[in-house]
C-alpha cells in the first residue's frame, strides 16, 4: 500500500507551475532585452566563426606563396625567391609565413651583400618572433654579421651576445662564442677575445676548427 502523500508533496506541482509562470511573465515583460541579448550572442558567434575561417584562409594563402619562395630558393634562384618572399610580406603581412619570410629575406639580402636591406629584414623578424622561435639564434647572428661587415662592432657584439642567450643557443654555442671572440679581437680587446675563444674551444667538436682557434689563441698570447 502506498504511503500517504504529504502536504509538502501536494504543493510541489503548484511551486513548479508558479516558477514557470514567473519565468514566462519575466520573458513577456523583458522581450526587448532578451531579443537584444540573443541577437548579440548570435552576432558574436557569427563574427568569431567568420574570423576563424578568414584567418585560416589568410594563413593558407600566405603559406602557398611562401612555399614557392622556399622552393626556388633551394634551386638557387635568389632574385625570384626574394620576389616571392616580398609578396608574402606585402599581401599577408600579419601571417606567420610573412614573419619567417622576413628572416629569409635578411639572409638572402646578406648573401647579395645588400646590407641596407638585410638589416631591416632581420630586425622585423626579431620584432615579431616569439622568444621560443628556433630561428632567433640565427637571426641575431645574421644581424651581427651585417653590422660586422659595416665595421659597426658595438652593434655586432650586442647581436652576437643576444644570439648566445637564446633558447636555441646550445646548438650554436661554439659558433656564437667564436663570433663574440672575433669581434673583441677587432675591437682590440685581446683579453676578452681570448676568454671567448677558450669558451668556443670547449664547445667545438670539429678538429679543423680546433686548430684554427688554437692558432688564434697562440697569436693573441704573443
Amino acid at each position: 500500500m502506498a504511503g500517504k502523500v504529504t502536504k509538502k508533496e501536494l504543493k510541489q506541482p503548484d511551486l513548479i507551475h508558479s516558477a514557470f509562470q514567473k519565468a514566462m511573465n519575466y520573458a513577456s515583460e523583458n522581450k526587448s532585452r532578451i531579443y537584444l541579448i540573443s541577437v548579440i550572442l548570435i552576432l558574436i558567434l557569427l563574427i568569431s566563426g567568420g574570423w576563424y575561417i578568414f584567418r585560416l584562409n589568410y594563413e593558407k594563402n600566405a603559406g602557398k606563396i611562401y612555399d614557392r619562395a622556399y622552393d626556388v630558393s633551394m634551386k638557387g634562384n635568389i632574385p625570384q625567391a626574394i620576389k616571392f618572399y616580398r609578396e608574402v610580406t606585402s599581401k599577408y603581412p600579419d601571417s606567420r609565413a610573412a614573419m619567417i619570410a622576413c628572416y629569409h629575406l635578411g639572409s638572402l639580402y646578406f648573401r647579395l651583400n645588400k646590407i641596407d636591406l638585410s638589416i631591416p629584414a632581420y630586425q622585423e623578424f626579431l620584432r615579431r618572433a616569439p622568444e621560443d622561435n628556433d630561428l632567433l639564434t640565427l637571426a641575431y647572428a645574421g644581424l651581427g654579421y651585417c653590422y660586422e661587415s659595416r665595421k659597426n662592432f658595438k652593434d655586432a657584439l650586442a647581436s652576437f651576445e643576444k644570439a648566445a642567450k637564446t633558447d636555441m643557443r646550445g646548438s650554436f654555442e661554439g659558433i656564437n662564442y667564436r663570433n663574440i671572440a672575433r669581434i673583441y679581437e677587432q675591437m682590440n680587446n685581446p683579453r676578452k677575445a681570448t676568454e671567448y675563444y677558450r669558451k668556443a674551444l670547449k664547445k667545438n667538436t670539429d678538429p679543423f676548427v680546433d686548430l684554427l682557434i688554437e692558432r688564434k689563441l697562440s697569436s693573441l698570447d704573443n
